[in-house]
């Protein structure tokens, strides 16, 4: 007790009838492991100040939270769909490697404007635009072969204007076209009506929709 007097980590009221207290201090403290209920984290409202305009968009705390309970500095995360870079921005102040994949364009420059924004003017991102190819499926057989599938899979609708068609008048569009990388399997496939796949033509999904929007449809 000399000892802890010394060191001041003792606290004398000043009432003599009350008893003396050892200081404890919240940094020597082992606390309370967390749970899986989480109410701490408020959710982003529309004011706050780390809105960057993503509906899906989550508290930075919230993946800071995340990525310092399953991994340790140095470690790779991986957000595939990286959106508004919340969890890639959390990752690098945290000292982690990281890899975000997201197929909108309006991603990749969000990515690099708020790391930038918050690490400083000079901070570099290496971004890829072209889509790496699959080689674990061999030789694909020719992407029309699945609009027996397709027309199936989407009931007879167009995928770009929503109306119902023969299947006869519906034809096999690329989402990504093959001219940005996008491969013939099945999940980067599509049926579009005659008017809606030479609307898009060889632009991408997100070039459609501007032009769609243009015409009323969205």
């Amino acid at each position: 007790m000399a000892e802890l007097d010394r060191e001041g980590r003792i606290w004398y009221p000043t009432s003599k009838t009350r008893r003396i207290y050892l200081k404890r201090y919240l940094d020597e403290q082992p606390g309370v492991p967390v749970g899986n209920v989480w109410t701490d984290i408020n959710p982003l409202n529309s004011q706050a100040r780390e809105r960057v305009g993503f509906p899906t968009q989550k508290p930075l705390a919230l993946l800071d939270r995340i990525i310092r309970a399953s991994s340790d500095e140095g470690d790779t995360i991986l957000d595939p769909f990286c959106g508004c870079a919340t969890a890639l921005v959390a990752a690098e102040r945290l000292n982690r490697k990281w890899v975000g994949i997201d197929i909108a364009p309006l991603a990749v420059k969000l990515v690099k404007q708020r790391l930038r924004d918050d690490m400083g003017l000079f901070y570099e991102v290496v971004a890829r635009t072209d889509i790496p190819q699959r080689t674990d499926q061999g030789v694909l057989p020719d992407y029309r072969t699945h609009k027996h599938h397709l027309y199936g899979q989407q009931q007879g609708d167009c995928r770009g204007c929503g109306e119902h068609f023969p299947f006869k008048n519906l034809t096999v569009d690329h989402v990504v076209p093959q001219s940005k990388g996008g491969t013939d399997h099945i999940d980067n496939l599509q049926l579009l009506c005659g008017w809606c796949n030479s609307t898009k033509g060889d632009g991408t999904w997100e070039e459609f929709k501007v032009k769609m929007a243009a015409n009323g449809y969205l």
